[in-house]
């Protein structure tokens, strides 16, 4: 679905559908109702939460199905659709509310690694040992957390060739931590989430934006974003999640909350990482094969980067200690969890 299409009406046709529809063996089946903000063939959809709430279906015999709903809120309200049980179930990104998740900046920090998978264990590893019991997700429950590719900066015809060399441009940017690294780089950061990303970059209300390069692609966004350029560990990551309403888990049966838990957690962080891993590397492939622009960075450029926005990791530190968390201590776990993680699965920053 074209994004154009997607922003100017069709959220109100898509199709409901209901997975895993399975023979009732208990007095009441249960319908959770996800409420979705993405276009409906997006992989979000098709790759993760459609196989999940199959596998969820076959795993209560048909008990609990999950429904997928045209948009019940804004993309930034979706935390509170499900906390005031408007819906059941939603992801969303936790850059989009700024001031209420702090803890898990700590997934959004610049220069960390590539790749999704090694992001994310390292990052669902960290948040189970030091964030648990801070319980920033208060009034719903959380299903898992998890990071998609690196943000790199993509342009309309621009590259970060020097520190100066992007100065006053203007940058969508989905969240605080992308907000300090747009504003080091003397750009002019412009607030908003993704769906919003056509509309602005078509008009020319901004002229680009930190973004990983599955959504430049699934968005339909090359026709403006023609140039990248990419640092190792990306400039930024965004922070996902999925959250279920308390209520609509507590009307599950204790087998059938067993068998949601067996596909939440770690279980689901590795279902949206891989996927958002191989939409990555496929959406490289289609921009080289389109004509879009890279550029490596050279490495004093990267170091001159880096340098700049090492202040950041500082003011996470100092901010999660406040919310009673050892920053010191987090950041240095998740740091050689992404070491550890990576030497196991063999990758590459």
């Amino acid at each position: 679905m074209h994004i154009r299409q997607f922003l100017t009406g069709s959220a109100a046709g898509l199709a409901l559908a209901v997975f895993g529809a399975g023979a009732s063996v208990q007095a009441e089946d249960i319908v959770l109702r996800y409420s979705n903000w993405v276009p409906a063939t997006h992989p979000i959809i098709t790759r993760v939460i459609e196989p999940w709430g199959q596998e969820l279906s076959e795993a209560t015999e048909g008990r609990v199905s999950v429904e997928v709903m045209p948009a019940l809120g804004p993309p930034p309200g979706h935390f509170d659709l499900v906390a005031n049980e408007v819906a059941d179930l939603a992801f969303s990104v936790h850059g989009y509310t700024p001031g209420r998740f702090v803890l898990t900046q700590l997934g959004e920090l610049p220069l960390t690694h590539n790749h999704a998978v090694v992001n994310s264990l390292a990052y669902w590893n960290t948040y189970e040992r030091y964030f648990m019991d801070a319980n920033e997700h208060e009034g719903t429950r959380l299903l898992g957390l998890w990071t998609n590719g690196p943000y790199q900066l993509t342009m309309n015809g621009d590259l970060l060739t020097s520190m100066d060399a992007v100065e006053g441009k203007r940058i969508r940017v989905p969240g605080p931590v992308v907000e300090q690294v747009t504003n080091t780089l003397g750009m002019v950061p412009i607030s908003s989430s993704v769906t919003d990303a056509y509309e602005q970059i078509s008009r020319g209300v901004i002229d680009g934006m930190f973004q990983q390069l599955e959504t430049v692609y699934n968005f339909n966004l090359t026709e403006y974003l023609t140039h990248v350029s990419i640092i190792p560990g990306g400039f930024a990551h965004s922070s996902q999640y999925v959250v279920m309403s308390e209520a609509a888990y507590e009307r599950l049966s204790d087998a059938d909350k067993a068998a949601l838990d067996a596909l939440s957690g770690e279980a689901l962080v590795r279902r949206f990482a891989e996927m958002w891993q191989s939409e990555e590397e496929e959406a490289i492939g289609k921009l080289e094969e389109g004509g879009t622009v890279f550029y490596d960075l050279p490495p004093e450029l990267q170091e001159e980067v880096g340098e700049a926005l090492a202040f950041i990791r500082d003011e996470w530190v100092e901010a999660a200690n406040e919310r009673g968390v050892d920053g010191e201590a987090a950041l240095a776990f998740y740091e050689s969890e992404i070491e550890r993680i990576a030497a196991e699965l063999g990758v590459e920053n």
